[in-house]
């Protein structure tokens, strides 16, 4: 069991990293420079520094998933406490996905619709993911 969980965490890291990294385009896509400028000073310096915390965060995740799994697998009240907050906070982006982003943002748009659809199964999969880890670490599984 440990053995997939490994290579899933390593998978689930290697796609936090990208996710981090398609910020850029991402950006571009959207046009944050251009919307940015729209907004107060203020709000635009927050709106690029919760960005840039957003990839920090996505960065900090996914690279000890893929150079150190065996964090999340090997019993320690601090690997029971990061799994389990993993698992919650992924559950909040799931939620977040359907009932806090209004459909006209992607309903009827090609593009956004399949990202909505693929976040779709992305967020409630990390979720499942560290409950499972969250799982082993307190001796239920594994």
């Amino acid at each position: 069991m440990t053995d997939w969980l490994t290579l899933l965490l390593r998978l689930a890291g290697a796609g936090l990293i990208t996710l981090a990294v398609a910020h850029l385009p991402m950006g571009h896509y959207l046009n944050w420079k251009e919307e940015a400028r729209r907004m107060s000073a203020a709000n635009a310096s927050i709106f690029h520094v919760h960005t840039f915390f957003i990839c920090a965060v996505l960065v900090l995740i996914g690279v000890p998933a893929i150079l150190a799994p065996q964090i999340f697998l090997v019993r320690s009240l601090a690997g029971a406490w990061i799994t389990w907050s993993l698992a919650a906070f992924w559950m909040l982006r799931a939620f977040t996905q359907w009932f806090i982003y209004p459909t006209a943002l992607w309903r009827g748009k090609r593009s956004e619709t399949i990202m909505h659809v693929v976040f779709s199964f992305v967020w409630p999969g990390l979720t499942a993911l560290f409950a499972v880890c969250g799982l082993v670490q307190i001796g239920r599984i594994g």
